[in-house]
């Protein structure tokens, strides 16, 4: 098929869907327009714009405005037993991984400070070049 057959068939296919949209007419008597008043139903309760709703306030919301002491006890108790069993089930963990930890920094500072003093031990031994031997031996 040449590119002009198919030119000639989407041609032809565009005329035949033109004639057919413009062979339907539509009357426009039958749409409403916007300068028509349009009422709704009276069955229906439907707020129009004109109306001002407003909202119905909660009960608890005036009861909120004042401090009620008996409901800050309880939340207060509340609270601290929540707290208590929070704390008892992960101390034990904390206080074992804390330890663990310290445990390691004063291996650590302990090994640093007894190299520390080897090392300051053996310096002192060369500067003075003294036998280990000669003081077992000191007829004074």
């Amino acid at each position: 098929m040449s590119s002009d057959d198919i030119v000639s068939r989407a041609d032809s296919l565009m005329r035949r869907r033109r004639s057919f949209v413009a062979a339907s007419t539509v009357q426009l008597e039958d749409f409403p327009v916007l300068t028509d008043p349009v009422t709704p139903p009276q069955e229906f309760d439907i707020p129009v714009l004109t109306e001002e709703v407003m909202p119905e306030a909660p009960a608890a919301a005036a009861s909120r405005d004042r401090f009620d002491e008996t409901l800050a006890a309880r939340l207060s108790a509340e609270f601290a037993h929540s707290l208590e069993r929070r704390l008892a089930a992960e101390l034990p963990s904390l206080v074992e991984a804390s330890l663990a930890v310290l445990e390691a920094d004063l291996r650590r500072g302990i090994l640093d400070t007894a190299n520390d003093a080897i090392k300051d031990f053996l310096a002192r031994r060369e500067q003075l070049r003294l036998p280990l031997d000669d003081q077992d031996n000191d007829p004074a």
